[in-house]
């Protein structure tokens, strides 16, 4: 799945979570079981394995379809 948000796009799969910035091109990885999701503010988090960023989410539509493709519920 692919999402437009305000600071790029975010393609989930129910293996792993890409972060595309628009700014320099970044782009943050992590896989699946790396990721936890935050209900207020609507926040996706990566942190194991070497990996720690964080990104506030537009919306919590955003967070529910993040949730369907994880499978897992936001804390």
């Amino acid at each position: 799945m692919v999402l437009d948000f305000l600071q790029g796009k975010l393609i989930v799969t129910e293996f792993e979570v890409q972060v595309r910035l628009n700014v320099a091109s970044i782009v943050l990885q992590a896989s699946a079981e790396d990721i936890g999701l935050r209900r207020q503010p609507p926040m996706l988090i990566a942190d194991g394995g070497g990996v720690r960023w964080s990104l506030v989410l537009d919306s919590n539509a955003q967070l529910r379809a993040i949730q369907d493709v994880l499978g897992m519920d936001a804390e």
